[in-house]
């Protein structure tokens, strides 16, 4: 690999998952917490959902293109809002079942925070929670992107659930998976189930794949680094990276990959000149031909490589 450097210290040897635990931790983010705290809201997510099914079945001549305010401020300003295309009211028990929705959270300037678009939802006004049968998208006011099918938002907590088919994106980068839950308050989002991470650092494409990720934010949307698990793949040009987990920073262009306890990280160049390094911790730049690697064992080969872990190199 070209302007490879290397380092060998044994200090620094088998650090892997201490590393990535430290680079979660260095985030505020304790993952038995987060974990229980999911627990607890998607049990309130599918309890929504029961409800849902339930007032669907008992609308009756639904009105038609109405807007109602749900909170205010303390002036008397609007704070959040809905528009159904269709709607209907169950004013004893205070919610709203509706077609064609769109929910808004204001600022006090008058300026729109956020938006949501659903297919069809049932609104709680007390809880300030809605559950969103079908397609969902929001839109935030520094033009992050989330969207997926069955989603659950706590307008209250800024918490937003999505079950299927997420797409979520901010300054140029995308991060796809089946199940995400975002913490907007705390900038934290958790993404389960075929994640790939795909962007562009000053002209050059990458993607990252993996079973699990964690991805962190700086003022509520700007993405910041991804703390990816189980069975990470990275492409960037012709790299090709295995890994147990890996560790992308986004101010920085970088990708560190870690080995787990059977296996150690591995990092492949294709083409004329093919070569890989295997190491318990690879760090590698996206938009140069730096890289960094720690126990490390090298291989050049004189005529290409076989198939590794799924990629193919077209």
């Amino acid at each position: 690999m070209k302007a490879t450097k290397q380092i060998f210290h044994p200090s620094r040897i088998g650090v892997g998952a201490a590393a990535v635990v430290a680079s979660v931790a260095a985030f505020g983010f304790d993952s038995d917490a987060w974990l229980a705290e999911r627990a607890v809201r998607e049990q309130a997510a599918m309890a929504m959902k029961a409800k849902y099914a339930k007032y669907a079945a008992a609308v009756k001549a639904p009105a038609e293109n109405l807007t109602v305010p749900i909170e205010n401020f303390p002036d008397g300003s609007i704070k959040s809002s809905i528009f159904a295309k269709r709607a209907c009211f169950f004013l004893d028990d205070g919610y709203i079942w509706g077609e064609g929705i769109t929910i808004r959270q204001f600022r006090e300037d008058g300026n729109v925070d956020s938006q949501v678009d659903a297919q069809n939802c049932l609104v709680s006004r007390e809880e300030r929670n809605c559950w969103v049968e079908g397609h969902a998208k929001a839109y935030y006011k520094d033009q992050a992107e989330i969207e997926g099918d069955g989603a659950y938002l706590d307008s209250a907590a800024e918490f937003v659930q999505i079950f299927a088919n997420t797409v979520m994106k901010s300054q140029g980068r995308t991060l796809k998976g089946e199940r995400l839950d975002y913490d907007r308050k705390a900038g934290v989002a958790m993404l389960d189930g075929k994640v790939v991470l795909s962007g562009a650092d000053n002209g050059r494409a990458y993607q990252l794949d993996a079973g699990k990720a964690v991805a962190f934010f700086q003022n509520t949307n700007d993405l910041r680094r991804v703390v990816a698990f189980d069975g990470v793949k990275v492409k960037s040009d012709n790299r090709f990276g295995f890994a147990d987990r890996a560790v992308y920073l986004r101010g920085a262009n970088k990708v560190t990959m870690y080995g787990g306890e059977k296996s150690k990280a591995r990092l492949e160049e294709r083409g004329e000149r093919s070569n890989s390094v295997e190491g318990s911790r690879i760090t590698f730049w996206i938009d140069t031909e730096q890289v960094e690697v720690v126990d490390s064992e090298i291989t050049a080969e004189t005529k290409g490589i076989k198939k590794y872990g799924g990629f193919d190199g077209k």
